[in-house]
């Protein structure tokens, strides 16, 4: 699996000082321009798939007028910088499906921006390629997605992040094949929006409390003592947890379209006992807390990158009133992998406070495995460690063949 972070609030400041008074409309118009548009599907009534069939210049128009509207139909300036970056890591999503080794440098030529097609729950994803489709198409059939290479991208200013599944995700044992159908993550702040309707972080989760189990609110709540937490461990385990069901749910392709309360994620040795798994939760410090604890044991020089998997047993507790019910059976195991996003300017003395050096996690679910150990296994093996790259918004324009120089030049046409 590839992790893509981009920090945003970084990349505008970048991006404003090679091309001062640029602003989000006239710099994607430029990279639109400059790169062209493309959709990742030709026209449903051929009977082959060709990302890059030859389209007419009118549509190719079309299209950016379409993306332009997508990015500005936002009101606050923010969003539009993370739409715009989003579409530009699901475009590379795409090129790396199709060639695996796109480098991070400039492209010695431009590779258009692809438009990705949608499930019926709105979500973006990889068609399958020539390779993967053996037989030819036919008029109104359903798009498939490709199983070899799937995606997901996540979102909370000033960090967009995207998890690829890669044709080599999968581990060989003596006795069988490891593999994982369904990939999914969620990227949080540790940031309560207090208002005067809610003036304090209790106030703020208790609209929250019916997205979980009993169960889940109790662990929460409170610590191992099973007493109350202090604030900041209350709103990093809410977070948490509203992450593992997040990144569950996009997982199964249906996001927020499933009532969060309908299923209960348990952590095997840290909520319940592996041998154990259907027990009485087990009161703990917390998942943020074992995360911290392992970072000061096995990371006392301050890496950036860390990562911490859990296996996970996801358990239905009512009708999720959802299409998702065909996907996701009762008793799976899942992997839940942690990683949090560090402040870099403070990794560098990073034994004098992880707990404050960290402004957000992501979390990535993967599976299902029909066995604890199966998953167990997945999680273990090195080769389903997660590579993480952090990139710019530059290094996105960049990746597509398009230097910096190249945006004032487009401005300057227009």
């Amino acid at each position: 699996m590839k992790l893509s972070i981009v920090r945003l609030d970084h990349s505008i400041a970048e991006i404003k000082t090679t091309s001062p008074g640029i602003e989000i409309e006239s710099l994607s118009r430029a990279v639109f321009e400059y790169l062209s548009c493309k959709s990742a599907i030709e026209d449903p009534i051929t009977s082959r798939w060709n990302p890059f069939a030859r389209q007419k210049a009118s549509c190719n128009s079309s299209l950016k007028e379409t993306l332009t509207k997508s990015i500005m139909r936002y009101f606050k300036a923010h969003d539009q910088w993370t739409a715009f970056s989003s579409l530009l890591l699901k475009s590379i999503a795409f090129h790396r499906h199709i060639d695996p080794n796109v480098p991070i440098d400039v492209a010695e030529t431009t590779l258009p921006i692809i438009n990705l097609p949608r499930t019926k729950f709105n979500r973006p994803f990889l068609p399958q390629t020539l390779a993967e489709k053996t037989s030819t198409r036919v008029a109104d059939e359903e798009v498939e997605e490709s199983r070899e290479s799937m995606m997901n991208v996540s979102h909370q200013f000033p960090y967009v992040c995207m998890i690829q599944k890669q044709g080599s995700d999968h581990t060989h044992t003596s006795s069988t094949q490891l593999q994982y159908d369904m990939i999914g993550c969620d990227l949080v702040i540790f940031e309560a929006r207090l208002n005067k309707y809610s003036p304090t972080i209790t106030a703020f989760l208790e609209s929250f409390v019916g997205c979980f189990t009993t169960s889940e609110w109790q662990a929460i709540s409170n610590d191992a003592r099973s007493l109350p937490r202090s604030d900041d461990s209350l709103l990093k385990e809410f977070f948490l947890r509203w992450a593992m069901k997040e990144a569950y749910t996009k997982a199964l392709g249906v996001g927020l379209n499933i009532d969060f309360d309908s299923f209960e994620t348990r952590l095997i040795g840290h909520d319940v006992d592996s041998k154990d798994i259907e027990g009485v939760w087990t009161p703990h410090d917390g998942i943020w807390e074992s995360i911290t604890a392992d970072i000061q044991q096995n990371n006392p020089n301050g890496q950036v990158e860390h990562q911490f998997s859990f296996v996970g047993r996801v358990n239905r507790t009512r009708d999720p009133n959802s299409d998702a019910v065909e996907k996701g059976r009762e008793g799976e195991y899942w992997v839940f992998s942690f990683v949090p996003l560090v402040e870099e300017e403070v990794v560098e003395d990073s034994l004098q406070s992880e707990e404050t050096a960290s402004s957000g996690c992501i979390c990535i679910c993967k599976g299902p495995f029909n066995e604890e150990a199966d998953a167990a296994t997945s999680s273990d093996s090195k080769q389903h460690h997660i590579t993480i790259e952090n990139l710019s918004l530059l290094d996105l324009i960049q990746l597509h063949g398009m230097k910096s120089t190249d945006i004032d030049v487009m401005r300057q046409k227009k």
